[in-house]
């Protein structure tokens, strides 16, 4: 060997040494728990469990063709206990593909549900959630009740926080349906995973956005209203007087495009509200009776995923103008959401008879204004 060769033989080594240092080793304990979600929302979320080496501030995995840097957990409302950052993020997500759909499900207002598995579908669970509250149906076909749940559950494969974890992601996206897929029957294969984890779970999920509600018919006993009148307190005239108010509906699927808000003082005008905010479910119910009391239907108009909604907080009157305050709700960031059009909306209905309204957000800014019987 020449002397002219010790120099570049120097800088080999040293490079493979700088390298040595800087390769990262894997986790202790490798577990990898995937919930693959397909309709509405189309994503992989992965959440990888282990312990990272002492004193090392970070390990590595391989999770399909890609190597990620794994760190203690971050905050984040799908990071859970024992599980470690991803590149930085509470979870590893990627995209899966496209299926058809696999199930139908209508509410009713009698609190069932009708489910219909679609073809070459193998439903083991379905869940639902209002928007607000999570419920377990007791049956994957036909007419069925269901209990309360607290998010997923147990669903398929997934921990107890995991199916709550993914509960809490799709509230407040409107009323959908949940149905717990065969995960050997799913066009994404499992994902590869080095090195080979001591636990892999797959759980696959169909997510069906935009549940109607069908209107239960239901018998009336002669001489009983179905909906208690309502008389205006004398303080409801009051300039500056605070007014009790009843959130009677919400929802998101209505035909407003539009941010407007809708008055109604006659049965008429009613009937048309309701019409506007149930348009795209196969049935409205009945509205109240009114009894000089208002019906104020507030629409924030179309928006393009969901995790969108509205719900008033406050009413107040002022020289004869009634004010709502009204809290939007929008999706957080990097939060996943249906990938649906939706167009949210609620109907409070306030004692005495308003011609003007005013709609206002939490800091006291106009929300929207129209024309015509818009206000």
């Amino acid at each position: 060997m020449t002397r002219s060769h010790l120099p570049l033989l120097g800088a080999a080594l040293l490079g493979v040494s700088l390298l040595s240092a800087c390769t990262m080793s894997a986790p202790g304990n490798l577990r990898v728990h995937e919930a693959l979600l397909y309709g509405g929302t189309q994503e992989r979320i992965v959440w990888v469990y282990g312990t990272l080496g002492q004193g090392s501030a970070q390990s590595s995995v391989k999770l399909g063709a890609n190597t990620a840097e794994l760190r203690a957990q971050i905050s984040d409302d799908l990071g859970l206990p024992g599980t470690l950052s991803v590149n930085g993020k509470a979870t590893y997500r990627s995209a899966t593909s496209v299926t058809a759909q696999k199930l139908s499900v209508t509410r009713r207002t009698d609190g069932t549900f009708n489910v219909t598995p679609l073809p070459g579908a193998a439903l083991s669970a379905v869940y639902f959630t209002d928007g607000q509250t999570w419920t377990k149906l007791n049956g994957t076909s036909g007419t069925v009740s269901g209990t309360r749940s607290d998010g997923l559950g147990s669903a398929g494969q997934l921990t107890s926080e995991e199916g709550a974890a993914l509960g809490r992601a799709l509230l407040g996206q409107g009323p959908l349906a949940v149905g717990v897929l065969d995960s050997a029957a799913i066009p994404d294969a499992p994902l590869g995973v080095e090195p080979a984890p001591t636990e892999y779970r797959r759980t696959a999920l169909y997510v069906l956005p935009n549940v109607p509600t069908q209107t239960a018919v239901t018998p009336t006993l002669p001489g009983r209203p179905t909906t208690p009148p309502l008389t205006p307190p004398p303080s409801a005239t009051l300039p500056g007087a605070a007014v009790t108010f009843t959130e009677l509906a919400s929802g998101t699927q209505s035909s407003e495009t539009a941010p407007v808000t809708r008055v109604a003082r006659t049965s008429s005008e009613a009937r048309t509200l309701y019409a506007a905010a149930y348009a795209r479910q196969t049935g409205a119910p009945t509205p109240p009776t009114l009894n000089g009391s208002t019906l104020v239907g507030v629409f924030l108009g179309q928006r393009a995923t969901g995790g969108y909604s509205l719900k008033v907080t406050g009413a107040s009157v002022s020289s004869g103008v009634l004010t709502l305050v009204v809290q939007v709700k929008a999706p957080a960031a990097n939060s996943f959401t249906t990938q649906a059009i939706t167009s949210p909306w609620a109907i409070v209905q306030v004692p005495g008879s308003f011609t003007q309204v005013r709609v206002v957000d939490t800091a006291g800014q106009p929300l929207q204004s129209g024309a015509g019987n818009d206000r």
